[in-house]
């Protein structure tokens, strides 16, 4: 297990950024955007496709991923499509998935 190298002065307040990232990522819709992410960029038309929700929907989803430093928009002239903002993200959820696989069966006992 990693060690914290500075044990924390306080606990975590609800306005912190580790804390608005994981609210963030809690939402199912969200955190099948990140997923569809890790692999390519995409623009608004296929995350709609992908998800099978409208494109307001999905625009307000991208717009709390961006809020919170996940995602990030990318202009090639007319097309706009969303990128993970780094490889962190791509890490910090692919960790997450690894972990409830792990424990998945802990889970059904």
């Amino acid at each position: 297990m990693r060690k914290v190298a500075t044990p924390p002065a306080a606990p975590l307040g609800d306005d912190s950024a580790v804390v608005q990232l994981f609210k963030a990522l809690a939402h199912p819709m969200r955190a099948s955007i990140v997923y569809r992410l890790i692999s390519s960029p995409a623009d608004v038309t296929e995350l709609v496709a992908f998800l099978g929700v409208s494109q307001p929907l999905v625009s307000h989803h991208l717009r709390v991923l961006r809020n919170a430093h996940l995602v990030e928009s990318i202009r090639d002239g007319r097309r706009q499509s969303y990128s993970l903002i780094d490889d962190h993200v791509a890490s910090i959820f692919i960790d997450t998935l690894e972990h409830t696989k792990e424990h998945d069966h802990d889970c059904h006992h």
